[in-house]
């Protein structure tokens, strides 16, 4: 584990690295959240499936519906999502702007009293106050940063989390299915589970990597965690194929 830890953990950077940090953990969530969905979900369905079936074609084709299906629906969530953040952020600007043209006086002091707050005061304080409210714009981004807690930067682009949740689910479905490309039915929900937990397990390694948290603990988090969800969903899957 350790040549991976240094690896990943251990690297020296030559800039900042802001933006570096906040781009991957956007694309680290919604990669986790795909794939783990896409597993639990595809392994719910075809384990349900191959305890009513004797062959696995039916399961191969039960299997692949639900990839294709759930990794469509699952982008299109996402992509929903991240938009009605985006416009919910973009109605909050407005209404800022709003209550900056028709309330200025009131705007400005609550601009003071968020510096003030910070231990600003005096000159330097209506130095600062003179300097935000000179600008719309910034005093607007200001106050959505500072009085509501809004920041551009954390809202995912719509297209890009709707993409990557679908392309990881679609990934992360696959993988409980193609044991039955070799093995019967009762011998392939065996199979599949072990690989989808071997699966899980390197994605929490990697994940923990990139999270610098300690690698070992990630991946068996993130494998257990996984394993109860698809627990569930395999007695659920037993219980209404054999029904």
């Amino acid at each position: 584990m350790r040549p991976l830890a240094q690896a990943f953990g251990s690297r020296r950077y030559t800039h900042h690295t802001e933006q570096v940090h906040a781009r991957a953990g956007k694309i680290l969530r919604d990669l986790t959240l795909g794939l783990n969905d896409g597993m639990v979900a595809s392994f719910a369905v075809t384990s349900g499936v191959g305890a009513a079936s004797q062959t696995s074609a039916l399961v191969i084709i039960a299997g692949l519906a639900e990839t294709v299906g759930g990794a469509i629906s699952m982008g299109l969530a996402a992509f929903a999502s991240a938009r009605a953040q985006l416009e919910f952020y973009q109605s909050e600007v407005e209404r800022e702007n709003e209550e900056i043209q028709h309330w200025p006086e009131h705007e400005r002091e609550e601009i003071r009293t968020i510096y003030r707050d910070k231990g600003f005061q005096g000159a330097l304080l209506d130095q600062i106050v003179d300097h935000i409210t000179a600008d719309r714009a910034r005093w607007a981004n200001v106050m959505m940063r500072e009085e509501l807690g809004f920041a551009p930067e954390s809202f995912d682009p719509p297209v890009r989390s709707g993409v990557v949740v679908a392309l990881s689910y679609l990934l992360g479905a696959l993988v409980p299915v193609v044991p039955y490309f070799f093995a019967q039915p009762r011998r392939g929900v065996l199979a599949s589970a072990i690989v989808a937990l071997i699966t899980l397990f390197i994605l929490g390694i990697v994940k923990g990597a990139i999270t610098r948290r300690p690698l070992l603990r990630s991946g068996l988090e993130t494998a257990l965690i996984s394993a109860l969800a698809a627990s569930a969903a395999f007695v659920i899957g037993r219980l209404v194929g054999s029904s």
